[in-house]
């Protein structure tokens, strides 16, 4: 069974880029087996294969920051707060994103490969 909770909230602002859609994968050990979806509206949070929870993309901004880039989502929380995510996205081999508030790096899932090596 998934748990979903959903704000029904359309996005405005930025639009997320085509290099932050899809599932990344956490690649920490504290943190295996979790994931995070990314579409073009909305942000999906998993602590498993059974729960989610997910949640309207609101805006998206971007910077740059030590020659790589931040993009900062805002979504809409469950009680229709607003809520920001700042990830650090690296283009190498594979491509891979770095959360602020976290250890470690989460790599999208169609690109991870048996002991390879990252960089961010």
């Amino acid at each position: 069974m998934i748990l979903l909770t959903t704000a029904a909230l359309g996005c405005v602002g930025e639009k997320v880029p085509d290099l932050l859609i899809g599932t990344w994968a956490a690649t920490s050990p504290t943190h295996l087996g979790r994931f995070i979806e990314i579409s073009e509206e909305h942000i999906v949070f998993s602590s498993d294969e059974s729960h989610s929870i997910f949640y309207t993309i609101r805006e998206v901004e971007s910077r740059e920051l030590e020659g790589k880039t931040v993009y900062t989502i805002e979504y809409f929380g469950s009680g229709g707060d607003s809520r920001r995510l700042a990830l650090r996205f690296s283009d190498g081999v594979p491509m891979a994103i770095e959360l602020e508030n976290q250890a470690g790096i989460w790599i999208r899932k169609d690109e991870i490969r048996s002991k390879q090596r990252v960089s961010i």
